[in-house]
């Protein structure tokens, strides 16, 4: 689902006209809208006047509730207003809650981003994950490893991979059980980045493994 908008807008060349920009984009039931954003399709126009064309750069509200993720985008030249911005998320964010009832209550708290290149950075780089996610799920069993799953939203915060493989010779899912996980996985595919940089994150901060306990699934 999107919400569009007619905008004025002004091209490189100092032309005016006006054009349909997407405001919100809801992916949660259609996936091609996301393939579209990262691809560079939404609000690409072209200007009536000189036929250039060109990215209209516009405030977006992204939610993809599989994944966790309500980001407001704001346009790139407000990125001096970040206080501003965060105070008008957490604002109009907690009043849209109101609207909702329990069941249907979002959980997760919103992202601020600046440009619709920090969007889809953000969006790349958990594709890459995901990728990495198959290899894991796809290997678990040859590699004698069980796999635990925190929350999307909580992993993004934590900036890790939320599926997690642990030892299946341990019973109970352990710091340990994690790294002696890792340590299988990253030996049968040194190129699985993500991975490599969890298990170094994990293995540097001590503290880490405390949070992840408090939240898997």
């Amino acid at each position: 689902m999107t919400i569009s908008n007619l905008e004025e807008i002004k091209c490189p060349k100092g032309h005016t006209f006006q054009a349909q920009l997407v405001s919100a984009i809801s992916v949660s039931d259609n996936y091609e809208l996301k393939e579209a954003l990262i691809a560079g399709e939404i609000n690409l126009v072209t200007c009536p006047e000189c036929g250039q064309m060109f990215y209209a750069e516009c405030f977006i509200l992204y939610h993809d509730s599989q994944n966790e993720l309500i980001s407001f985008v704001y346009p790139l030249s407000f990125q001096d207003q970040a206080t501003q911005c965060m105070s008008k998320m957490k604002k109009e964010f907690k009043l849209a809650l109101e609207n909702f009832n329990d069941k249907d209550k979002i959980t997760y708290e919103p992202i601020l981003l600046f440009g619709i290149e920090d969007l889809v950075s953000l969006l790349r780089r958990e594709q890459d994950i995901g990728d990495e996610e198959a290899v894991l799920t796809h290997l678990a069993t040859n590699l004698k490893l069980n796999i635990v799953k925190i929350a999307p939203s909580i992993a993004r915060k934590l900036a890790i991979p939320k599926l997690m493989p642990f030892c299946k010779n341990s019973h109970d899912f352990s710091e340990k059980s994690l790294i002696l996980g890792l340590e299988g996985l990253i030996k049968h595919n040194p190129n699985l980045e993500h991975y490599v940089n969890f298990f170094k994150k994990i293995s540097k901060h001590k503290n880490m493994f405390t949070e992840i306990a408090k939240v898997i699934k």
